[in-house]
Protein backbone atom coordinates (compact mmCIF):
# COMPACT_ATOMS: atom_id res chain seq x y z
CA UNK A 1 0.00 0.00 0.00
CA UNK A 2 1.77 3.28 -0.68
CA UNK A 3 1.27 4.72 2.36
CA UNK A 4 1.53 2.17 4.90
CA UNK A 5 3.03 3.19 7.98
CA UNK A 6 2.56 7.03 7.32
CA UNK A 7 1.40 8.97 9.58
CA UNK A 8 -1.16 11.80 8.46
CA UNK A 9 -2.44 14.55 9.56
CA UNK A 10 -5.89 15.77 7.45
CA UNK A 11 -7.36 19.13 8.57
CA UNK A 12 -11.16 19.68 7.63
CA UNK A 13 -11.50 15.92 7.03
CA UNK A 14 -15.58 15.62 8.81
CA UNK A 15 -16.86 16.09 5.20
CA UNK A 16 -16.69 16.43 1.33
CA UNK A 17 -13.01 16.50 0.41
CA UNK A 18 -11.33 15.78 3.27
CA UNK A 19 -13.31 12.90 4.31
CA UNK A 20 -12.51 11.66 0.71
CA UNK A 21 -9.31 12.35 1.68
CA UNK A 22 -8.99 10.50 4.61
CA UNK A 23 -10.86 7.07 3.45
CA UNK A 24 -8.39 7.10 0.31
CA UNK A 25 -5.46 7.36 2.65
CA UNK A 26 -7.47 4.94 4.88
CA UNK A 27 -7.47 2.14 1.93
CA UNK A 28 -3.33 3.13 1.45
CA UNK A 29 -2.27 1.93 4.90
CA UNK A 30 -2.35 5.27 6.53
CA UNK A 31 -2.23 5.82 10.37
CA UNK A 32 -4.30 8.89 10.52
CA UNK A 33 -4.81 12.03 12.61
CA UNK A 34 -8.32 13.80 11.32
CA UNK A 35 -10.09 16.93 12.38
CA UNK A 36 -13.07 18.86 12.25
CA UNK A 37 -15.49 21.02 13.50
CA UNK A 38 -17.98 18.85 13.49
CA UNK A 39 -18.22 15.76 15.78
CA UNK A 40 -20.83 13.50 14.99
CA UNK A 41 -19.59 14.05 11.04
CA UNK A 42 -16.09 13.23 12.17
CA UNK A 43 -17.45 9.87 13.77
CA UNK A 44 -18.98 9.28 10.66
CA UNK A 45 -15.67 9.37 8.78
CA UNK A 46 -13.93 7.62 11.43
CA UNK A 47 -16.40 4.26 11.18
CA UNK A 48 -15.93 4.40 7.04
CA UNK A 49 -11.89 4.58 7.64
CA UNK A 50 -12.04 1.32 9.68
CA UNK A 51 -14.50 0.01 7.94
CA UNK A 52 -11.58 0.32 5.21
CA UNK A 53 -9.48 -1.47 7.37
CA UNK A 54 -7.19 1.32 9.12
CA UNK A 55 -7.77 1.13 12.88
CA UNK A 56 -4.92 3.55 14.07
CA UNK A 57 -7.37 6.67 13.93
CA UNK A 58 -7.11 9.92 16.37
CA UNK A 59 -9.62 12.97 16.34
CA UNK A 60 -9.48 16.64 17.35
CA UNK A 61 -12.94 18.20 17.28
CA UNK A 62 -11.85 22.06 16.96
CA UNK A 63 -11.12 25.66 15.44
CA UNK A 64 -7.81 25.34 13.14
CA UNK A 65 -7.64 29.37 13.29
CA UNK A 66 -7.32 29.18 17.04
CA UNK A 67 -3.33 28.67 17.89
CA UNK A 68 -3.63 26.42 20.59
CA UNK A 69 -6.15 24.10 18.45
CA UNK A 70 -3.23 23.87 16.17
CA UNK A 71 -0.63 23.28 18.89
CA UNK A 72 -2.74 20.46 20.08
CA UNK A 73 -3.12 19.04 16.99
CA UNK A 74 0.27 18.72 16.58
CA UNK A 75 0.85 17.36 19.90
CA UNK A 76 -1.46 14.96 20.33
CA UNK A 77 -0.91 13.59 17.09
CA UNK A 78 2.95 13.29 17.86
CA UNK A 79 2.34 11.97 21.48
CA UNK A 80 -0.05 9.02 19.80
CA UNK A 81 1.74 8.00 16.70
CA UNK A 82 5.28 9.06 17.75
CA UNK A 83 5.81 11.07 14.12
CA UNK A 84 4.28 13.12 11.40
CA UNK A 85 5.05 12.34 7.72
CA UNK A 86 2.23 14.34 6.19
CA UNK A 87 0.23 17.26 6.11
CA UNK A 88 -2.75 17.76 4.12
CA UNK A 89 -4.40 21.51 4.79
CA UNK A 90 -7.50 20.68 3.53
CA UNK A 91 -10.05 22.71 5.83
CA UNK A 92 -11.24 25.63 3.98
CA UNK A 93 -14.09 28.00 3.22
CA UNK A 94 -16.01 29.04 0.43
CA UNK A 95 -18.82 31.48 -0.53
CA UNK A 96 -19.81 33.92 -2.96
CA UNK A 97 -19.86 37.51 -3.10
CA UNK A 98 -18.82 40.76 -5.11
CA UNK A 99 -15.58 41.91 -4.41
CA UNK A 100 -17.11 45.52 -4.37
CA UNK A 101 -19.67 44.55 -1.53
CA UNK A 102 -16.75 42.68 0.33
CA UNK A 103 -16.37 43.83 4.65
CA UNK A 104 -13.47 43.46 6.60
CA UNK A 105 -14.75 40.76 8.56
CA UNK A 106 -15.57 38.05 5.44
CA UNK A 107 -12.06 39.23 3.76
CA UNK A 108 -10.79 38.21 7.46
CA UNK A 109 -12.67 35.00 7.57
CA UNK A 110 -11.85 33.83 4.12
CA UNK A 111 -7.87 34.57 4.95
CA UNK A 112 -7.64 33.02 8.34
CA UNK A 113 -9.07 29.68 7.60
CA UNK A 114 -7.62 29.49 3.70
CA UNK A 115 -4.55 31.11 4.29
CA UNK A 116 -3.27 31.70 7.67
CA UNK A 117 -4.34 28.08 9.27
CA UNK A 118 -2.33 26.37 6.68
CA UNK A 119 0.30 28.89 7.23
CA UNK A 120 0.53 28.26 10.75
CA UNK A 121 -0.27 24.70 11.05
CA UNK A 122 2.55 23.98 8.83
CA UNK A 123 4.80 26.11 10.99
CA UNK A 124 4.06 23.70 13.86
CA UNK A 125 4.21 20.83 11.91
CA UNK A 126 7.41 21.42 9.79
CA UNK A 127 9.95 20.17 12.60
CA UNK A 128 8.51 17.09 12.61
CA UNK A 129 8.38 16.66 8.90
CA UNK A 130 11.51 17.43 8.40
CA UNK A 131 12.69 14.55 10.71
CA UNK A 132 10.16 12.24 8.83
CA UNK A 133 11.42 13.75 5.34
CA UNK A 134 7.75 13.96 5.22
CA UNK A 135 5.60 16.13 2.39
CA UNK A 136 3.05 18.98 3.03
CA UNK A 137 -0.22 18.55 0.31
CA UNK A 138 -2.25 21.68 0.33
CA UNK A 139 -5.59 21.85 -1.15
CA UNK A 140 -6.62 24.84 -3.32
CA UNK A 141 -8.45 25.91 -6.42
CA UNK A 142 -8.57 25.47 -9.80
CA UNK A 143 -9.92 29.20 -9.59
CA UNK A 144 -6.74 30.29 -9.06
CA UNK A 145 -5.99 30.66 -12.55
CA UNK A 146 -9.34 31.84 -13.49
CA UNK A 147 -12.04 34.19 -13.30
CA UNK A 148 -15.40 32.69 -11.59
CA UNK A 149 -17.62 35.40 -11.06
CA UNK A 150 -18.75 36.22 -7.11
CA UNK A 151 -15.70 34.09 -6.35
CA UNK A 152 -13.38 36.80 -5.87
CA UNK A 153 -12.75 36.64 -2.49
CA UNK A 154 -12.21 32.98 -2.09
CA UNK A 155 -10.51 32.55 -4.75
CA UNK A 156 -7.63 35.54 -3.81
CA UNK A 157 -6.96 32.89 -0.76
CA UNK A 158 -6.95 29.87 -2.61
CA UNK A 159 -4.44 32.29 -5.66
CA UNK A 160 -2.29 33.06 -2.26
CA UNK A 161 -2.19 29.32 -0.96
CA UNK A 162 -0.90 28.32 -4.25
CA UNK A 163 2.33 31.00 -3.90
CA UNK A 164 2.57 29.98 -0.32
CA UNK A 165 3.00 26.10 -1.75
CA UNK A 166 5.66 26.96 -3.92
CA UNK A 167 7.80 29.31 -1.62
CA UNK A 168 7.53 26.71 1.29
CA UNK A 169 8.75 23.95 -1.37
CA UNK A 170 11.46 26.21 -1.83
CA UNK A 171 11.93 26.66 1.73
CA UNK A 172 11.95 23.17 2.70
CA UNK A 173 13.45 21.18 0.02
CA UNK A 174 17.28 21.34 1.37
CA UNK A 175 15.61 19.12 4.26
CA UNK A 176 13.81 16.57 2.26
CA UNK A 177 10.26 17.86 2.57
CA UNK A 178 8.04 17.73 -0.32
CA UNK A 179 5.09 20.59 -1.00
CA UNK A 180 2.29 20.61 -3.64
CA UNK A 181 -1.20 21.85 -3.87
CA UNK A 182 -3.88 20.25 -5.68
CA UNK A 183 -6.51 22.46 -7.39
CA UNK A 184 -9.90 20.91 -7.46
CA UNK A 185 -12.39 21.65 -9.94
CA UNK A 186 -16.61 21.47 -9.26
CA UNK A 187 -17.07 17.99 -6.09
CA UNK A 188 -20.77 19.34 -4.56
CA UNK A 189 -19.67 19.06 -0.79
CA UNK A 190 -21.36 21.21 2.34
CA UNK A 191 -18.92 23.79 1.54
CA UNK A 192 -21.01 25.07 -0.75
CA UNK A 193 -24.48 23.87 -0.27
CA UNK A 194 -25.57 27.22 0.78
CA UNK A 195 -25.69 29.10 -2.29
CA UNK A 196 -26.04 25.81 -4.59
CA UNK A 197 -29.29 25.79 -6.74
CA UNK A 198 -29.70 23.31 -9.46
CA UNK A 199 -29.11 25.85 -12.14
CA UNK A 200 -25.84 26.62 -10.59
CA UNK A 201 -24.95 23.12 -10.43
CA UNK A 202 -25.98 22.24 -13.81
CA UNK A 203 -24.00 25.39 -14.98
CA UNK A 204 -20.87 23.96 -13.09
CA UNK A 205 -21.28 20.47 -14.77
CA UNK A 206 -21.78 22.26 -18.24
CA UNK A 207 -18.47 24.25 -18.42
CA UNK A 208 -16.52 20.72 -17.34
CA UNK A 209 -15.73 18.94 -20.25
CA UNK A 210 -15.58 15.58 -18.64
CA UNK A 211 -19.42 16.02 -18.26
CA UNK A 212 -19.93 15.37 -14.59
CA UNK A 213 -19.18 16.55 -11.20
CA UNK A 214 -16.11 15.35 -9.36
CA UNK A 215 -16.31 12.98 -6.49
CA UNK A 216 -14.43 13.45 -2.87
CA UNK A 217 -12.56 10.54 -3.41
CA UNK A 218 -11.55 10.87 -7.13
CA UNK A 219 -9.60 14.36 -5.01
CA UNK A 220 -8.29 11.80 -2.58
CA UNK A 221 -6.34 9.38 -5.14
CA UNK A 222 -4.17 12.27 -6.19
CA UNK A 223 -3.18 13.48 -2.83
CA UNK A 224 -2.52 9.82 -2.20
CA UNK A 225 -0.26 9.90 -4.90
CA UNK A 226 1.46 13.42 -4.06
CA UNK A 227 1.81 12.19 -0.81
CA UNK A 228 3.84 8.79 -1.53
CA UNK A 229 7.16 7.78 -2.58
CA UNK A 230 5.77 7.26 -6.49
CA UNK A 231 6.07 11.35 -6.44
CA UNK A 232 9.56 11.35 -4.23
CA UNK A 233 10.60 14.05 -7.56
CA UNK A 234 7.34 16.14 -7.16
CA UNK A 235 7.72 19.40 -5.56
CA UNK A 236 6.82 22.80 -5.76
CA UNK A 237 3.88 21.83 -7.94
CA UNK A 238 -0.25 22.91 -8.14
CA UNK A 239 -1.99 20.14 -10.06
CA UNK A 240 -5.61 20.37 -11.34
CA UNK A 241 -8.38 18.04 -11.19
CA UNK A 242 -11.40 19.18 -12.30
CA UNK A 243 -12.79 17.34 -15.56
CA UNK A 244 -10.94 19.93 -17.91
CA UNK A 245 -13.16 23.08 -16.06
CA UNK A 246 -9.70 25.29 -16.36
CA UNK A 247 -9.72 24.87 -20.11
CA UNK A 248 -13.27 27.03 -20.61
CA UNK A 249 -14.12 29.89 -20.13
CA UNK A 250 -17.49 29.55 -18.02
CA UNK A 251 -20.03 32.02 -18.20
CA UNK A 252 -21.79 31.97 -14.65
CA UNK A 253 -24.45 33.28 -12.92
Amino acid sequence: MALSGKVAIITGSSSGIGAGIALAFAKEGAKLSLTGRNQKNLEEVVKDCKEAGCQDVLTNVGDITQDAFRRTLIDTTKKKFGKIDILVNNAGIGGMKPLTSATKEEYDKFMAVNLEAPLFLTQLAAPHLIETKGNVVNNSSCGTTMIIPMLGLYTMSKAALDTFTRYLAHELVSHGVRVNAINPGYVPTQLGSEVMTDELHQSLVNATPIGRAGTPEEIGHLVVFLASDKAAFVTGECFRADGGFSMTTPALA
